[in-house]
């Protein structure tokens, strides 16, 4: 065989490997966007700066993050860095399984407030170490909580540069990766016009907790975006259970941190915080309480707790409700399309009959009092994909909407959250990288303009210095020669004169 042949004969084997190798990962990344839904992968940064004495005196940031991590799905992927000077992993990052939840609750009490700065471009930039590389089967999302602005040097000018390079080159990048950005300021000093900045140039969503004791519940409403769960509907205290719910955990924020609290089984058991019982395990903290049971009783649970407390539900079924969420944010008047679907211990439900049971529907809220309706099963024909393809209208008013997707069968119910931030006038979220006593656009233009001026203005002023030295010397030479002049014709008869007495003289 010639060299031409076994090298023809080389170049078409890696040809057909590299064709191969294309198509089954074109096969996989179709069934993990089409068929399947992205799996969630969180990157959680805490701020560990000293100003966190003040602004998270009592340290709520260990319970959110332990909340977090005991909500967070199995088969997500997430991982925690703090920062102050510098960027360090907190709990690396990878599979949320058991193993993962263990070291992330003994990392929780590391959290401290030893940090002299508030680093954050080396945050986002540990946080997205693998931005070449990620995972398409994963959904990347970054939760940023600071009570600060960015903070690298001394220097005010440094910093503002850092600042303005983090917005103008890394969040353009990571929108257009589709890597939201969703910001937590925790402070009235926190550069919040930067931070909701940041969140709009990656499509994420940012918010402002008046005081710690937000904190919490302001982590939960980030996780819905970043990893909805379905959950079912609440009548009053009471919510139901059908058969298919493998767990459901119950999430309770109260104010009361000495009330009673428990659950009641359709059989009439009850559960409490204080009785260790199996399948249900209980979280407590000041501000809210969690409870998860596996294998649960079917039928009608109720739940016992103060009044005013806010309760929310979550399940892992054999039956799930699917939604391709629209972006956390966009701009106002532009129309999306949700992707529904319905699966039923882990296979997509094609079967236009068994779908047909189910009513689906799209509640949305927003702003002034918006409220509107989609009948996704009563508007569309049942698809032969198994999957509806929802029309959502533009959206005028400027503001937060919640989108409650929900699914109604003949014994079950679910409901799946999301959240969209539309944003109007691009003006509202014009940022502000310097400190007050430096312009807030780049000098660069207007110093060299200024300089050019001054040049002009220099040159002009030499020509005419210049002209004018010219001037008054012609005058002086020309007064010069004619008092030369004037001077020479008198002497010269003097002397004649003067030589005329002396040759008459004897």
């Amino acid at each position: 065989m010639s060299d031409f042949t076994r090298r023809a004969a080389l170049l078409r084997g890696l040809l057909l490997t590299a064709m191969i190798s294309l198509l089954c990962s074109s096969v996989a990344l179709a069934d993990a966007v089409v068929g399947r839904g992205l799996q969630p992968d969180l990157r959680l940064l805490i701020d560990i700066s000293g100003s966190m004495k003040q602004s998270d005196p009592d340290n709520l940031r260990g319970p959110a993050l332990e909340l977090i991590v005991r909500l967070l799905p199995d088969g997500a992927r997430a991982g925690v860095w703090v920062f102050g000077e510098e960027a360090e992993v907190l709990v690396p990052h990878g599979e949320v399984d058991a193993a993962w939840r263990d070291q992330a609750r003994q990392a929780v009490a590391q959290i401290d407030n030893s940090g002299q700065r508030t680093n954050i471009p080396a945050a986002l930039s540990a946080a997205t170490y693998d931005i070449a590389s990620m995972n398409p089967a994963y959904r990347s999302s970054v939760i940023l909580l600071t009570d600060g602005k960015v903070d690298i040097s001394s220097s005010p000018i440094r910093n503002a540069k850092a600042a303005r390079a983090l917005l103008m080159d890394t969040a353009p990048e990571l929108g257009a990766i589709g890597i939201p950005v969703h910001t937590i300021a925790l402070s009235d000093d926190a550069d919040w016009s930067f931070l909701r900045a940041l969140a709009a140039s990656t499509t994420g969503i940012a918010e402002k907790a008046k005081n710690a004791g937000q904190l919490t519940e302001i982590f939960v409403q980030s996780l819905d975006m970043v990893a909805p769960a379905a959950r079912v509907p609440l009548a009053g205290a009471e919510f139901v259970i059908d058969d298919s719910v493998e767990e459901f955990t119950a999430l309770l924020f109260h104010k009361d941190s000495a009330a009673a609290l428990g659950l009641i089984a359709p059989s009439a058991q009850v559960y409490q915080p204080s009785a260790q019982q199996a399948g249900v395990d209980w979280f407590l903290s000041d501000r809210f309480a969690l409870v998860t049971v596996t294998a649960p009783e079917p039928g009608v649970w109720q739940l016992q707790a103060p009044r005013d407390a806010r309760v929310r539900v979550t399940v892992i079924a054999d039956l799930q409700l699917e939604v391709d969420p629209l972006p956390n944010s966009m701009p106002a008047q532009r129309m999306a399309e949700l992707g529904i679907r319905l699966r039923n211990a882990g296979e997509l439900i094609t079967d236009p009959e068994l779908l047909g049971l189910f009513d689906i529907t799209v509640d949305i809220s927003g702003p002034k009092g918006f409220n509107s309706r989609l009948d996704v099963s009563g508007q569309y024909a049942v698809p032969e994909t198994g999957e509806y393809r929802v029309k959502v209208p533009g959206f005028v008013e400027p503001g937060r909407y919640q989108l409650l997707a929900r699914v109604k069968g003949e014994t079950l119910q679910r409901e799946l959250p999301m959240y969209v931030e539309v944003i109007g006038d691009p003006s509202s979220i014009a940022f502000n990288t310097r400190p007050l006593d430096i312009p807030q656009t780049s000098l660069r233009g207007p110093i060299l303009s200024l300089a050019a001026v001054v040049f002009l203005i220099a040159v002009i002023s030499w020509l005419i210095s210049r002209r004018r030295r010219r001037q008054r010397l012609r005058l002086w030479q020309q007064r010069f020669e004619a008092a030369q002049e004037g001077q020479h014709s008198p002497s010269v008869g003097s002397l004649k004169d003067l030589e005329g007495e002396r040759s008459e003289s004897p």
